[in-house]
């Protein structure tokens, strides 16, 4: 029903999805040098960056119990058995994306070069892409279903609660038994990680039963589509509901990637103990 290969999709990440990957709050705007960087990461991309977005329809996915069949591929992703069930689902979009290879590679020379500020800058834009790449391939199926008198449902990928990433590998191997030369850039290890690693493997599911989806908001794409233009939007964007910074609770506790930050104090960081007892770095 519907089968595209894109090797120029859109890459323009709003700022503010950009700013909320690199850390900052709510309504922040870049200034000095992180606005410096930030702009760079984007010059940079636009130039050298190679991203891509292949996507293919599959008919008459079969959920059960505890799994789901697309084709002769079993998945047990237990929030896409639901969505799928609880919609109807007649069909499923398979879909792959990437940033392409230059970026990771553009930014392991710049930590070799010891450049962590640009690099960190430019590992968060490909991330930045990716989400954007993700959030334009849902737009682009909306408006499809939608002048057929469907509707596309929020998509799902290995990794996500309740979708072990092990099954990376196998739903890969579906998106490619197309043979299109673009889904063949991208390559999956046996742990589900995938290579280049600014990529993502997608489903969406795709109903007749439109209907379904209104008493059911969590099977509305919109809270978590971040395209503002949208002209099929029936839901408001999640992150637009927020409440304001300054209504966040003080005291409330935040996790972080510790090993990233272990890797990081024990390249970059050195202290040193001074006179006066005070510790500088």
């Amino acid at each position: 029903m519907i089968e595209f290969a894109d090797i120029s999709p859109d890459i323009a990440v709003p700022p503010a999805e950009y700013c909320r990957l690199l850390g900052y709050p709510r309504g922040h705007a870049l200034q000095d040098r992180a606005a410096e960087l930030a702009a760079w990461a984007r010059a940079w991309y636009a130039e050298h960056g190679r991203p891509w977005v292949y996507a293919r329809y599959v008919a008459g996915p079969q959920t059960g119990e505890n799994a789901v069949l697309l084709e002769d591929a079993q998945f047990h992703g237990e929030r896409l058995r639901k969505t799928l069930q609880q919609s109807g689902a007649h069909g499923v979009i398979v879909a792959a994306m990437s940033a392409g290879p230059e970026l990771e590679e553009r930014a392991q020379e710049l930590w070799q070069e010891e450049k962590p500020d640009e690099y960190f800058f430019l590992e968060i834009f490909g991330s930045a892409v990716v989400e954007h790449l993700t959030t334009m391939t849902g737009a682009r199926l909306c408006a499809w279903a939608e002048d057929r008198g469907m509707a596309v449902l929020p998509h799902d990928s290995p990794g996500y609660v309740g979708w072990d990433v092990a099954e990376q590998p196998q739903l890969l191997r579906l998106i490619q038994r197309s043979g299109n030369e673009l889904a063949a850039r991208v390559a999956a290890l046996e742990s589900g990680a995938l290579r280049p690693k600014k990529s993502l493997l997608a489903v969406f599911g795709v109903t007749r039963h439109v209907d379904r989806l209104r008493p059911l908001t969590e099977l509305v794409p919109c809270e978590s589509c971040s395209y503002a233009p949208c002209q099929y939007r029936r839901a408001p964007y999640a992150r637009w509901l927020e409440v304001a910074a300054e209504e966040l609770d003080p005291g409330a506790k935040y996790n972080v990637n510790t090993k990233a930050l272990k890797r990081w104090a024990g390249e970059r960081l050195t202290l040193e103990r001074r006179g006066d007892g005070a510790s500088v770095s």
